[in-house]
């Protein structure tokens, strides 16, 4: 598989539509609850739902909105990615996967810094985002940075695939 075949790049873009998508929907998410679970005709939540997403493009500022398609983007680059590895991994009755905390940085880095608090949160810092001097702008270039090095090194270890098969048939 190629980088630009159609069995990357149409998980990549899926991934990323769900991400972006799961993304704009929980920084609603009391607006989507009180809709979904209250009694309202399926058209209106339907409406919403779509509302929602339109929306999207002007409850975030710009640089938002650009740090969150990179985001989007590389996890979705890196999570086919890091499938096809799986795939390859059991194809050897071997499945070995390190995955970082780069994936969790995307999440609470996109959109605003407000979105990521509740994460944030499990982790012991939400307060401490007020003393970043771009009030949590610096998580999104961060997350872009080490899903950045991640795809590199996922794609990197792609073409090293060959020398692991050639170890495996001389055992």
């Amino acid at each position: 598989m190629t980088l630009f075949s159609k069995r990357f790049i149409i998980p990549t873009l899926i991934i990323t539509f769900l991400y972006i998508v799961v993304i704009t929907y929980s920084m609603n998410v009391r607006i989507l609850r009180d809709t979904l679970l209250g009694d309202y005709n399926i058209f209106y939540k339907l409406k919403l739902l779509y509302s929602l997403l339109q929306g999207m493009w002007t409850a975030m500022s710009a640089s938002g909105l650009i740090a969150l398609f990179f985001v989007a983007v590389l996890t979705g680059a890196n999570l086919t990615l890091l499938f096809e590895k799986i795939k390859t991994f059991k194809k050897f009755d071997r499945l070995q996967v390190v995955v970082g905390s780069n994936s969790l940085l995307g999440i609470v880095g996109s959109g605003c810094a407000a979105c990521g608090l509740p994460i944030l949160s499990l982790l012991g810092l939400s307060g401490s985002i007020i003393y970043l001097p771009y009030r949590g702008a610096e998580l999104s270039y961060l997350s872009i940075a080490l899903l950045g090095v991640s795809f590199y090194l996922l794609v990197k270890s792609r073409n090293q695939k060959c020398a692991v098969q050639y170890i495996k048939k001389r055992k």
